[in-house]
């Protein structure tokens, strides 16, 4: 008997009879293969669930004292993997001489040469776990491994890449990373800012004063709002030049953050001049460096500011008003009558009021 002489004798319905089968049989198929690979799945979870609870206290005692021997052979295989991710999630909660001891653990068993292969092999993920474990190793001697995955295409494997540099050398990292960040359309000013935040002061200032030096006006859009990573007095001639000359109003806004950081007297008539500046973000910056060094001699420059379009700058104003030293609750008061404009005596009488609240609680 042929294998059709089931199907109808008409041609259409044969043809669907066909096409039916065939979608039981790929349906057939999927759910095996669906079944096949949640298995193994669950079987690879449990695995992994039983490595981790093996090396977790063996892990956690290393990272506690440098005498505890681990009797543990080194992983092989796809568990050294596993291993290398285990001890990055422990060493993001670790710090000093722990994050040392749980490197020498690494470093006995060999994995630091498998973490540098890993750079080799295909897969983010690989690249990532790999780049994390040389962050926490902090060894210059990587350098050379590392250094050519920062000028990658990947914006993650490029930002990891840059936060283990920087954890190897970080001034030689600042000048490296921050030249290839503005060449780069994926380098974000976020994780501009949190490279610098991680190499500190000391480290960004040489190297960000001497791009700003020879920055153009799109580099300097970039540039100038890590001044505030920057050492403050190193930085201040730059700012004093651009805080009311340069053209673009978030360099003039990140001059005046640096110079109301160093809180240098001398500073203070360019900072009231900002107060009339055109833009209402630099305004509100000039009114926030102002404060930190306002006194009472300051209240005829600041009324008039409390008469400002933006409610930003006005809130600022009142709130500095109302912190000034030897400002008492009667003094306020008699600076109300003195203030024309209606939202700015409302602004005024808020931050009285919030003043007054704050010393009940008191």
């Amino acid at each position: 008997m042929e294998w059709s002489s089931w199907l109808p004798v008409d041609p259409l319905l044969r043809l669907a009879s066909l096409i039916a089968s065939l979608l039981a049989v790929v349906t057939v198929l999927v759910l095996l293969q669906v079944l096949v690979l949640s298995t193994l799945a669950t079987r690879q979870r449990r695995a992994r669930e039983a490595f981790d609870r093996q090396w977790r206290p063996h892990m956690a005692m290393a990272s506690l004292d440098n005498d505890i021997a681990c009797d543990l052979p080194a992983p092989k295989g796809r568990r050294r993997l596993w291993w290398l991710m285990l001890w990055n999630k422990l060493q993001r909660k670790l710090r000093g001489q722990a994050t040392s001891r749980l490197n020498r653990l690494l470093l006995s068993l060999g994995l630091d040469e498998y973490a540098l292969r890993l750079l080799r092999f295909p897969g983010v993920r690989n690249r990532l776990v790999a780049l994390e474990t040389l962050r926490h190793l902090g060894d210059a001697a990587h350098w050379d491994a590392v250094e050519p995955l920062a000028h990658g295409r990947n914006p993650f494997v490029a930002f990891a890449a840059a936060q283990a540099l920087i954890a190897m050398d970080a001034p030689r990292a600042t000048r490296t990373v921050l030249p290839i960040a503005l060449e780069g359309e994926h380098w974000g000013g976020q994780r501009l800012v949190a490279l610098c935040r991680q190499a500190g002061r000391d480290a960004v200032t040489d190297a960000l004063l001497d791009l700003l030096a020879r920055a153009d006006a799109r580099a300097l859009a970039r540039l100038a709002p890590l001044l505030a990573f920057a050492d403050p007095a190193r930085a201040a001639p730059w700012a004093r030049e651009r805080a009311l000359g340069d053209a673009d109003a978030r360099n003039r806004q990140a001059s005046l953050k640096a110079l109301g950081e160093l809180g240098d007297p001398r500073d203070k008539p360019l900072i009231v001049r900002s107060l009339h500046d055109e833009d209402p973000a630099v305004r509100l910056t000039a009114a926030q460096a102002l404060r930190a060094s306002a006194d009472l001699s300051d209240i005829e420059v600041l009324l008039p500011a409390l008469a400002d379009q933006s409610w930003w700058v006005r809130r600022e104003v009142a709130d500095t008003l109302a912190a000034l030293p030897r400002m008492d609750d009667g003094a306020l008061q008699s600076l109300l009558p003195r203030v024309e404009d209606r939202y700015g005596r409302e602004a005024l009488e808020r931050a009285r009021a919030e003043r007054a609240m704050r010393a009940g609680r008191a």
